[in-house]
């Protein structure tokens, strides 16, 4: 999946939604990626202004055929999007691991032992 980073803060007003957006529109047609990553790192005081211009980004970006998703996100940050239910709009961006190898566990899974399972 190809991605596109766009680099964000340390404050967001709604008015430079629409300045990324244009740059969104800028990118050549051939290059075009199915993901924008938002680096929020940072955005150090987020309030209702950043979620709003977050959210007009990704109504923008949508409508270029793109898909939002936030990384590094505050906990304020991340606050805010659930307090607006606006989370599941603009989700955070998770980075892809490598797949396991043959017998090989992946890479942030544990497994738990249950007491009551016999010693094998």
């Amino acid at each position: 999946m190809d991605t596109l980073v766009l680099a964000i803060g340390p404050s967001l007003a709604p008015a430079d939604a629409a300045r990324l957006a244009a740059r969104l529109r800028a990118v050549p047609r051939g290059h075009h990626a199915a993901v924008v990553v938002c680096d929020v790192g940072a955005v150090t005081d987020p309030d209702l202004g950043d979620v709003e211009a977050l959210a007009g980004l990704q109504l923008a970006a949508r409508r270029l055929g793109y898909r939002i998703r936030l990384r590094g996100a505050s906990d304020r940050l991340r606050e805010l999007l659930a307090l607006t239910g606006l989370d599941g709009v603009l989700p955070l961006w998770v980075e892809p691991v490598g797949e396991a190898e043959e017998r090989e566990e992946t890479l942030g899974v544990e497994e738990r032992v249950d007491p009551g399972d016999p010693a094998v």
